[in-house]
């Protein structure tokens, strides 16, 4: 019994799950199940798609043969060169109208009596000296027509164009087969003509099929026009019943239930679906299923009772460790007890303990020195004066040199005082780009009233910009580093053009300022160098290089291009965006 404890302690910890499936068998038992059920299930969902196939096909070829005949006796008119001739001639006395009126009406009495599937048949003519006979004829007027079946009349040129479903004066549906009567040389129409269908005909060889499923009739745009449901008609099929029409084809979810979609395409663009619930498919093999179900739950009991037993005596050392790992997370780097077993559990108990002292030691060497200098450096900041208190005092120097006369000292302090005012910001680091603007043109007239005119700035701004956030002092350190470090010849003016435009950077718009200048420029080798972890020189612009990657990312910053006696242009670029007012 020992040397078997043994050998169970030292296999790995997947050797002894495999060994309890396959105690049971629990493997095998649960892929038969899987297989002969999907099987099952396949075989039945094909079985019942070629069913509902056949009969989308049979519908469709039922409709079918109600459109050809609708399409034959439109064209028997379409050809009847008499009708043609009393629907255009013109007429003066009342006889020419009998005339008309007796072959006219016996000509649709007779396609009415060979067809007592039609609902109706109307010709319309804009011939105003042949009155309506109140049977067939029709003038043609927005009364009797409305203007969107007008319109779609006059674009079809000839051709046989089918309505959607209306309501006839005795409030049943129709769907109507229209078409244009024109002469056969010209363009020109004078006349029209529609044959009416009963959407109930349709449905009668719709209903005959409807068994455990439920079947549409669909036009060329995907609109009910013949259902069970009347309220469903005219509505597109993707808004009343839910999927749209992709493949012939599928199973689709309507109300959260699971459903086979089959769908016939006719000729003319009407199609035939067929909805069936999938539960209704998979009725007849569930009880099959629930029989494998009880022998694989049994089998499955087994092997969660033997799991226990093994899971049981693996959590016990699992717990164990966990109660080390919280005492590590209290700050308690004790080693663990020694675990002599050397599966993965007694390897990660050794490894833990290593860890510990590894942990333990760098944060000894490194977090606590850290903290230390950060406190210092925390020290050293709060000692230094406080800018609050040196605005306070600048506008008390002003108001003294106003009050002196001395207007060039209060001009210059102001600027200085409104510099410090629009840095501190309440203590936030975002500022509105216009207030970045405002905080560089008060150091720029300083500068102005130092240098006199050493140099000169121009300002490239788009105004739309100025509500877009930015993080403050990320212009002035660049327009102070020009003015110190550029000019090189105190007889030419420096120029620095300074460029706030929207642009897209990495996929996204973006926002960037440029300085510019035509200074004295500098190397490539002293470019690299200033945006470098290890420069000291260009402490300002390694500075905001290094705020912005930590506020926005290192995809944003500074880029620095430069040329030796040819002037320099920095490129700051941040992400566009409004600011929150905070």
């Amino acid at each position: 019994m020992k040397i078997l404890k043994k050998l169970f302690n030292n296999s790995s910890l997947l050797q002894k799950l495999l060994l309890m499936f396959l105690t049971v068998t629990i493997t095998p038992l649960i892929f038969i199940t899987v297989f002969f059920y999907d099987r099952t299930e396949q075989r039945l969902l094909e079985l019942t798609y070629e069913n509902m196939y056949s009969s989308n096909q049979q519908i469709s070829s039922n409709v079918n043969a109600h459109l050809d005949n609708l399409r034959q006796i439109s064209s028997m008119i379409y050809t009847d060169e008499t009708l043609q001739a009393y629907l255009t001639k013109t007429y003066t006395d009342d006889y020419s109208i009998f005339e008309a009126y007796r072959y006219i009406d016996g000509l649709l009495y007779s396609l009415l009596t060979a067809n007592n599937n039609l609902a109706s048949i109307n010709l319309y003519v804009d011939n105003q000296s042949l009155p309506e006979d109140g049977l067939f004829l029709k003038h043609i007027t927005l009364e009797n027509l409305p203007m969107d079946y007008l319109n779609q009349l006059q674009q079809t040129y000839g051709n046989n164009i089918f309505s959607n479903v209306i309501q006839d004066k005795n409030e049943k549906n129709v769907i109507y087969l229209g078409r244009i009567l024109n002469f056969n040389a010209q363009s020109q129409f004078y006349g029209m003509v529609t044959i009416g269908l009963s959407e109930e005909l349709l449905y009668k060889l719709i209903e005959k099929e409807e068994q455990n499923k439920s079947v549409y009739l669909l036009n060329e745009n995907n609109q009910i026009i013949s259902a069970s449901d009347k309220s469903l008609l005219n509505l597109s099929f993707s808004e009343a019943i839910g999927p749209e029409l992709s493949t012939n084809q599928e199973v689709v979810a309507i109300d959260g239930h699971p459903n086979l979609l089959v769908y016939n395409t006719m000729p003319n663009g009407w199609k035939t679906v067929s909805l069936t619930p999938i539960d209704e498919i998979m009725r007849s093999s569930r009880q099959t299923a629930m029989q494998i179900v009880v022998i694989a739950l049994f089998s499955l009991v087994l092997s969660i009772f033997m799991i226990f037993v093994i899971a049981k005596y693996l959590s016990r050392r699992l717990r164990k460790l966990n109660r080390q790992a919280a005492q590590v997370e209290q700050g308690n780097f004790s080693l663990l007890l020694t675990d002599s077993s050397k599966d993965e559990i007694g390897q990660l108990n050794a490894a833990f303990n290593k860890m510990s002292t590894r942990l333990k030691d760098l944060i000894d060497k490194l977090y606590v020195k850290e903290l230390a200098k950060r406190d210092a450096e925390l020290y050293a900041l709060q000692s230094q004066i406080n800018p609050h208190f040196l605005y306070n005092t600048l506008s008390g120097i002003s108001s003294l040199a106003i009050q002196n006369e001395d207007l060039e000292v209060s001009k210059i302090v102001n600027h200085l005082a409104r510099f410090y005012q629009t840095s501190l910001n309440m203590g936030h680091q975002y500022i509105t780009l216009e207030k970045e603007i405002a905080l560089t043109k008060h150091y720029l007239a300083i500068q102005h009233m130092r240098f006199d005119d050493s140099f000169m700035e121009r300002w490239e701004v788009d105004d739309s910009l100025s509500t877009c956030e930015t993080l403050k002092l990320v212009l002035q350190p660049f327009v102070e580093n020009a003015i110190n470090h550029a000019i090189y010849d105190d007889q030419q003016c420096l120029e620095i053009t300074i460029r706030i435009y929207q642009t897209m950077h990495v996929d996204a718009p973006a926002l960037c300022l440029e300085v510019e200048d035509d200074g004295c420029g500098m190397s490539s080798d002293k470019v690299e160098a200033l945006l470098s972890s290890q420069s000291k020189a260009g402490y300002g612009i390694k500075n905001v290089h290094e705020r912005i990657q930590l506020a926005y990312g290192q995809t944003y910053g500074v880029t620095i291009q430069s040329q030796a006696g040819l002037g320099t242009k920095i490129s700051i670029m941040l992400p566009l965006q409004q600011h929150d007012g905070a």
